[in-house]
């Protein structure tokens, strides 16, 4: 095992958290109507499930590299097509309204499990951490179980802090400031998510381009 594989997995956990824009409005939901650490928990419910998710992704890429000589290409524009989908989805989400937790899920244990369990039946996780891999160029590497299970370590501490970050925002300010600047303010995460799935795209692809 490698400690490189679980720096990583930490960058790559902070990278497809910003994507998940459902998952920032959430944590600054249930903090604002619940308080700090009910909000903390529904981060950490994301960021189990991300943990989980990414294990197996990794596992999957180390599958994978046996064929990685030959299909290679089909792999890119498998993730391609992945990440293409996941921006048109960002990108065409309605906006933000509200900010308002009207619901009656409380408690730190029931918000985490619920999280957890709404994030672990994403159906776009796995697939997308298999893109984020492939685009990253880790099907032509050999990773192995042990690193697999150092990559979800690492996106579970990335994601957490993800969460954390927008938890703490949300609990020092999120009463201070007007609700309609702090929408605003969420909105613009669309753009953010959109342009980064693009970004990983395009670098997915860019190894196909001849003279690369």
């Amino acid at each position: 095992m490698s400690n490189f594989f679980f720096y990583f997995g930490i960058i790559l956990g902070l990278v497809f958290s910003t994507t998940i824009v459902s998952g920032a409005v959430w944590c600054v939901q249930i903090t604002l109507r619940r308080g700090f650490l009910t909000g903390l928990s529904a981060g950490t419910g994301i960021a189990v499930a991300q943990s989980l998710w990414s294990s197996l992704a990794a596992v999957m890429v180390f599958w994978l590299y046996p064929f990685s000589d030959s299909m290679d290409w089909m792999f890119r524009f498998f993730a391609a097509g992945v990440l293409v989908y996941m921006s048109t989805t960002v990108f065409g989400a309605e906006k933000i309204k509200s900010l308002r937790y009207e619901g009656d899920l409380k408690g730190i244990g029931k918000i985490f499990r619920s999280t957890f369990g709404i994030a672990l039946a994403m159906p776009m996780r796995l697939p997308g951490f298999l893109a984020l891999l492939i685009s990253m160029n880790f099907h032509v590497r050999q990773i192995d179980y042990g690193n697999a299970v150092l990559i979800g370590v690492g996106v579970g501490l990335g994601s957490f802090a993800w969460w954390a970050y927008y938890v703490v925002l949300a609990a020092l300010f999120g009463k201070r400031v007007p609700e309609p600047i702090t929408v605003k303010s969420m909105n613009k995460l669309k753009v953010l998510a959109g342009s980064v799935l693009l970004a990983l795209m395009f670098i997915c692809l860019a190894p196909m381009v001849p003279g690369f």
